[in-house]
């Protein structure tokens, strides 16, 4: 295993709560903010991963509804220097998930934005004269103001379709009306699919799911679930409950295929899952990261491909494309970062994941992180922590991990 040290580190202004480079212009990327104030003060405060406090404001228990602020902060990475070109406060609202549109059409470079109460909102990316901005283009307030939404995903293949988990349980999609999508004049129709008894963490979409679409998702309550949607006529269906692979909440989904699934727990381990819809859950594969595993980001291939067309998804579950495994990128609170391979032995058949580098220069949770979507054997990273303001850029080479020299 090897321990990284960073390139640059930058101190931010707020603490940082998520991260993402833009798939189609690498060079930049958003990090999105979280501050949540207490009786007028501006107190640093991961109410994020509160599960009792969060559980009872989402409920309207407990004393009234606090304050939160935060921002998007656009970053230009270029020759070993980061530079903040842009910065979109968010006085009403703090950030606790975006996502890039994965798709070069309908929607452009377009950044989706979980919030703080209960709405999401749309900023393009967009060049402003001699520079480049973050422009807002929506917001759609798509449950009550006391609801904060955790984690977003957008549908792989199916661009008018965001699948979101509640802090109030709930695990749903939003669809958008035909028009101009995600505007401010389309309208949104919410759908729930299922529910946790406690705060829904994360959701992945099935990597086969078209229609009816399938979602897995996991939450405080130790349950991981699968559950289908028609897009036709909105009906859902139950397929599957487990909760006996995880000893805490599950916070993290990677779908690698229709029936193998990476998990992240609080319970500070990685698994890989077999979860075929009419058979058992079993677990292939387990490793203690050393910290709750919050998020998990599958890098993209090694191998170059060919250029996707304009209308064609961006892959970002990719479960080839690397010789000896799949990659990914793992927030581990506070553990820091680690980069994880996951490879089958083709003798033996069995699935083991090997922690291949560590960044642990984090002396707080590290919630966001992220690897920038570009091609070759060097990848560049950025990881954030939360109460010490902390954003670090590293890299690693991944031909020392496919030679095997790894520390």
């Amino acid at each position: 295993m090897t321990a990284i040290k960073p390139i640059v580190s930058l101190t931010l202004d707020l603490p940082p709560s998520c991260v993402a480079f833009c798939p189609t212009q690498p060079q930049y990327f958003v990090v999105g903010t979280y501050l949540l104030h207490h009786n007028g003060d501006h107190r640093v405060k991961s109410e994020v991963i509160d599960a009792a406090e969060a559980s009872d404001s989402a409920r309207g228990v407990g004393p009234q509804r606090q304050l939160r602020s935060g921002s998007l902060e656009l970053y230009q990475f270029q020759d070993d220097e980061i530079a903040r070109i842009a910065v979109e406060p968010t006085p009403l609202y703090s950030v606790l998930d975006i996502e890039w549109a994965p798709y070069r059409r309908p929607c452009g470079d377009l950044l989706a934005v979980a919030t703080s109460t209960g709405s999401l909102a749309f900023y393009q990316l967009c060049p402003q004269g001699n520079r480049t901005q973050l422009a807002f283009k929506a917001q759609k307030q798509i449950c009550d103001q006391s609801v904060l939404i955790l984690d977003l995903v957008w549908h792989p293949r199916q661009w008018d379709i965001i699948g979101v988990t509640l802090s109030d349980g709930r695990v749903c999609i939003c669809q958008s009306n035909e028009g101009d999508p995600w505007s401010q004049a389309t309208v949104l129709s919410l759908h729930t699919i299922i529910t946790h008894s406690l705060e829904a963490w994360t959701l992945a979409f099935s990597s086969s799911s078209t229609s009816p679409i399938e979602i897995i998702s996991g939450g405080d309550d130790l349950l991981l679930q699968r559950a289908s949607i028609s897009c036709e006529t909105h009906e859902h269906a139950l397929l599957w409950q487990d909760r006996r692979i995880h000893q805490a909440g599950v916070t993290a989904i990677l779908a690698l295929t229709s029936e193998l699934i990476v998990t992240g727990s609080y319970d500070d381990h990685i698994r890989l899952i077999s979860a075929p819809s009419q058979k058992p859950r079993t677990v292939l594969a387990d490793e203690d990261l050393g910290g709750g595993v919050w998020r998990l980001k599958a890098l993209p291939p090694q191998i170059a491909d060919a250029e996707p067309s304009a209308d064609a998804a961006i892959s970002t579950l990719p479960t080839a494309g690397f010789p000896n495994g799949t990659l990914i990128l793992a927030s581990c609170m506070h553990a820091g970062a680690r980069l994880v391979r996951l490879s089958r032995d083709p003798e033996t058949e069995t699935w083991e994941f090997e922690v291949l580098a560590r960044f642990e220069e984090h002396k707080s949770m590290n919630y966001g992180s992220d690897v920038q979507p570009q091609r070759g054997h060097w990848r560049t990273f950025v990881t954030t922590s939360f109460y010490d303001k902390l954003l670090c850029l590293w890299r690693y080479d991944l031909e020392t991990a496919e030679s095997g020299a790894v520390d």
